[in-house]
């Protein structure tokens, strides 16, 4: 397998919720197609809400306008309503969902912001080829917000909170390859799960039963909150005034797993020329930006072929650090 591009792990998120608002665009590609991209906040729990990104073009390989497409097209005309303009039991209610690997899925965004020198990466929920069905029988019930994914774990620590103490949480940290050959990082939690059986610490489970460069099948759910406490400050003399504390949480919180292990199981070396071949996506990204910089800028041939010269070297260094990475005995994280 090591000259074959890597297996791409099973990657898939389930969420039903209300659309809290939508941030949707339409265009054309130079060929006229038709597409819509943009994002959606979904509500999908009482406090849980996810930023989904979508790309979707108008129609499939057969010509056939796909479902999502209308859908979003409804939403981006204001015909199914959001959040933003009418209540949540009015607001408009979806599942997104997908089959094998169509699916809503994490992925890795590697972009350089304004005023920043280097380009920086940022896990976000995307869409994908995945469906979203519109279902206005949903229930606040019925909301959730799950994943499923393959990881390459390269470290099990203990979660500790902002004094240092241990929560009683593991922190599994991980590789999961992805199209193209190349990985995105993943950072996964356990702890105590709760069921109708009663209670189980499957962190306990995590740290005796995993071993380090372990394939392992991880599903739970995406606990993205930001929850808000308000509380009331003096009053004696005219109205009491009221403070807002907002706490955020970014978890993902594993409740169940199985090791993997035989043909599906990634190996050592094939991870490490994946995490090679995601350095140097971003290194075209920081060229592209690079690039971009330097034509909106005057300056004198002289100073372009110095800017040239100084990324060509550093273009050369970032590919001697990654072959050296190639050789260690760990995988850098």
């Amino acid at each position: 397998m090591a000259n074959q591009e890597i297996r791409q792990a099973l990657n898939k998120i389930e969420i039903t919720g209300v659309v809290k608002e939508h941030k949707l665009a339409t265009g054309k590609t130079k060929n006229g197609d038709k597409y819509i991209n943009g994002s959606l906040v979904i509500k999908a729990g009482e406090f849980t809400e996810l930023t989904v990104k979508v790309m979707v073009s108008e129609t499939n390989t057969k010509g056939k306008v796909k479902k999502a497409y209308e859908n979003l097209e409804k939403i981006f005309k204001g015909e199914l309503k959001t959040m933003a303009d009418v209540s949540e039991e009015e607001a408009v209610k979806v599942r997104l969902w997908g089959n094998e690997g169509f699916t809503p899925q994490f992925r890795e965004e590697i972009f350089k912001p304004e005023n920043v020198t280097e380009v920086v990466t940022k896990i976000s929920v995307d869409l994908g080829f995945g469906n979203i069905t519109i279902d206005n029988n949903i229930t606040p019930e019925d909301y959730k917000a799950t994943f499923d994914v393959e990881m390459f774990v390269v470290s099990v620590e203990e979660e500790l909170n902002k004094n240092d103490e241990e929560t009683g949480r593991v922190i599994v940290k991980g590789w999961v390859p992805v199209y193209g050959g190349s990985v995105i990082p993943l950072e996964i939690k356990a702890g105590i799960v709760e069921d109708e059986d009663g209670e189980f610490d499957f962190a306990e489970d995590i740290r005796s039963n995993i071993d380090l460069e372990s394939t392992l099948n991880f599903w739970g759910n995406i606990d993205y909150k930001a929850i808000i406490e308000k509380t009331s400050k003096g009053g004696s003399l005219g109205k009491a005034k009221i403070e807002e504390k907002r706490t955020y949480i970014h978890d993902l919180v594993a409740i169940g797993g199985d090791l993997i292990e035989g043909e599906n199981e990634y190996d050592i070396e094939d991870i490490k020329q994946a995490t090679i071949e995601r350095e140097n996506k971003k290194q075209e990204e920081q060229d592209k930006a690079e690039n971009s910089d330097k034509g909106s800028k005057k300056g004198s041939g002289s100073i372009a072929n110095k800017r040239a010269t100084t990324r060509g070297n550093r273009t050369s260094n970032a590919t001697s650090k990654t072959t050296a990475n190639n050789k260690d005995d760990e995988i850098p994280f």
